[in-house]
């Protein structure tokens, strides 16, 4: 059988997350997570949840790392691989981390199972998490704090630094996934796969839109 393509995964796990992710939160492509790199995709809602895909066509060297960084931002994280990399992911996932294959029949349909559950991450880092936020976005939520004061010419790495100092995991998690789900012009590839939203970037490549809004807001 033909290998399973990086887009056929992609557009499988989108079709699984979108269809269990609540209707309020934001299914986003390559996720950008500050200099750490950025995830295939993300559920962003009362839980941060992140999904790393490996196809046919890749290897497993870099997931160390990506375990790592995403479980700095993430509740919730899980790798899926296709049945050429089921046995080697067994082996090396971190324990919290959930597990998913994708499979391709004798009928030339592909099929997603859950292999194992996702757990709690642990060693997450208020600072790159408040870093996922855009500078004006840092700053109506240190206004709401009414913590702005002297910080309104600082940076961005300092407003991030500020607004971590500030609140809790929880607290912050709530104004993070809110900024980031009221958002305009951000690909929702739950509101794309479901004809719910037409933008003028689709035929732009979600990596690419990403990182031209980053650059804009910074």
């Amino acid at each position: 059988m033909p290998p399973v393509t990086e887009l056929e995964i992609r557009e499988t796990v989108r079709r699984e997350v979108s269809s269990r992710t609540p209707l309020k939160s934001l299914v986003v492509d390559e996720f950008v997570i500050g200099e750490l790199g950025r995830i295939d995709i993300a559920a962003i809602g009362d839980q941060l949840v992140g999904y790393e895909l490996k196809s046919d066509l890749d290897t497993l060297a870099r997931l160390p790392r990506q375990m790592d960084a995403f479980g700095k931002v993430f509740d919730y994280c899980t790798l899926v691989v296709t049945t050429r990399h089921l046995a080697k992911a067994r082996k090396v996932l971190k324990r919290s981390w959930g597990l998913a294959v994708v499979e391709r029949s004798e009928n030339d349909t592909l099929s997603y199972r859950q292999v194992r559950k996702a757990t709690p991450t642990r060693g997450q880092d208020s600072i790159v998490l408040a870093e996922l936020l855009w500078r004006d976005e840092l700053l109506r939520a240190l206004d709401a704090l009414n913590a702005s004061r002297g910080f309104r010419s600082a940076t961005r790495p300092e407003l991030a630094q500020r607004l971590a100092s500030l609140t809790g995991r929880e607290q912050l998690r709530r104004i993070v996934s809110a900024a980031i789900t009221e958002r305009q012009g951000w690909r929702d590839a739950k509101a794309l796969d479901e004809g719910a939203v037409k933008s003028q970037h689709a035929n732009v490549s979600s990596r690419f839109l990403a990182r031209r809004l980053l650059s804009q807001r910074r």
